[in-house]
């Protein structure tokens, strides 16, 4: 046992000698994170407001309510309304002049329209520049105009009303009396009436929860307070780093071979399997050693305790993850710049399938089935559930077993592979 602590701290010491490489993969997911906090406003900071020009063909009734729509109520914090005039074409270059990310046609007579009860059509122009917040205008504008159907056939009656109060009777016309005015507040209260049974509670209701949400998920400015955007994305890129670095001990393996230096090992007294069991110690005490580094970062700026059970077990098992994942790849390359392209293409596809850069919710459905094939994946969806979710350990188990197992099961097959290997010369 004194040879293979040996070997471990020859290896650390040599990590200790060149740290760049190490420090690198440590810092970043701290970067990555750091950056995205800092681009979409950090733990409590608002979304980036979506700009959306309007113009306003119809100058009526129904044009002015679509267009207050969104500088109003509940969707005035994230729309920044620019009205317009009459634009040639299809508004691209007006688009991309205004770095707006819609443009929202009212068309002339769509007060009229919608009183008479005819087809109507906004237009929307969305700018290709830009990837989300068109599609933002496109949903909030579609919600719009299901509403606006909804209320045309709703109350057919009133705004039949309506339409004739606005149409000139004579040289002063009607419009301004206060029996009609009075005659069509009354069909108004009428309908609504008859449609309270059943809209009036919804029978669906929607309750949204803040992850991380305290004092009642209310800031003292109003805004929801949600898990720091940092910490969101910290423990799945840090998940994907500490793989790397994983996969950087276990190549010194190839790396001493390619140097001749595991040959005078070997030839001294020391068998293969403690050469083996050396090196993934090795590898499991620089996995360790960084997490144990990144979890303190963390802990600076996390929103509340973590439990404490479940992250030591959770952070064991992805140690043990890490090394048997590195031993299996480098096991099955033939030499060191195969073992460490396979390494990196394999800890990528494991990354973005699972949702360590991006979250599982906007990536597409292939990726979303492929996700739990992903040892990220399962150590990604143990962290988060801890750290932003406040998780117990009880949440994390199958996360603990299913990186604990494969880990074991691939470190048993690939000693195997390793053994033949260094009996064979093949290393040597």
């Amino acid at each position: 046992m004194r040879v293979v602590l040996s070997m471990v701290a020859k290896d650390l010491r040599r990590r200790w000698r060149a740290p760049i490489p190490t420090l690198v993969l440590l810092a970043f997911p701290l970067i990555f994170a750091g950056l995205v906090a800092l681009t979409f406003g950090g733990g409590g900071g608002r979304p980036p407001k979506v700009h959306l020009l309007i113009e306003d063909r119809d100058g009526g009734l129904v044009g002015r309510l679509v267009a207050a729509a969104f500088e109003q109520g509940e969707a005035q914090p994230y729309f920044e309304v620019e009205r317009v005039e009459r634009v040639a074409g299809d508004g691209g270059d007006l688009l991309e002049r205004r770095e707006a990310a819609a443009l929202l046609r009212l068309p002339a007579g769509l007060t009229g329209d919608v009183l008479a009860g005819r087809p109507a059509r906004l237009e929307l122009v969305k700018n290709p520049a830009q990837s989300i917040l068109p599609d933002v205008a496109e949903q909030v504008s579609t919600v719009l105009a299901e509403g606006l159907s909804s209320a045309a056939r709703l109350l057919r009656g009133p705004l039949d009303q309506l339409r004739a109060a606005f149409t000139p009777l004579g040289p002063r016309g009607d419009d301004g009396s206060d029996r009609r005015v009075a005659e069509i507040a009354v069909l108004v209260n009428g309908v609504v009436r008859r449609a309270r049974p059943y809209v009036l509670p919804p029978v669906v209701t929607l309750q949204t929860t803040t992850l991380g949400a305290t004092g009642g998920g209310r800031q003292a400015g109003g805004s929801p307070r949600g898990p720091s955007l940092f910490l969101l994305f910290l423990p799945g890129v840090a998940v994907y780093s500490l793989f790397s670095l994983s996969d950087q001990t276990m190549r010194d393996l190839l790396v001493e071979a390619r140097l001749k230096t595991l040959r005078r090992q070997l030839a001294g007294p020391l068998t293969a399997g403690r050469v083996l069991v050396g090196k993934a110690l090795a590898t499991a005490a620089v996995a360790g050693l960084s997490l144990v580094f990144l979890s303190v970062l963390a802990a600076l700026v996390a929103p509340r305790r973590v439990d404490l059970a479940g992250y030591l077990l959770l952070s064991l098992a992805l140690v043990v993850a890490t090394t048997g994942f590195a031993s299996a790849v480098f096991a099955a390359a033939r030499n060191e710049r195969q073992g460490a392209t396979l390494a990196n293409m394999a800890s990528l596809v494991m990354a973005f399938a699972g949702g360590a850069f991006i979250p599982l919710d906007s990536l597409p459905g292939v990726l979303r089935a492929l996700a739990p094939f992903s040892l990220i994946y399962w150590a990604t969806r143990g962290y988060r559930q801890l750290v932003a979710n406040g998780g117990s350990l009880r949440a994390v188990l199958p996360d603990i077993a299913i990186l604990a197992g494969i880990g074991l099961v691939l470190l048993v097959l690939s000693a195997p592979l390793w053994q033949r290997r260094l009996l064979r010369g093949e290393l040597s």
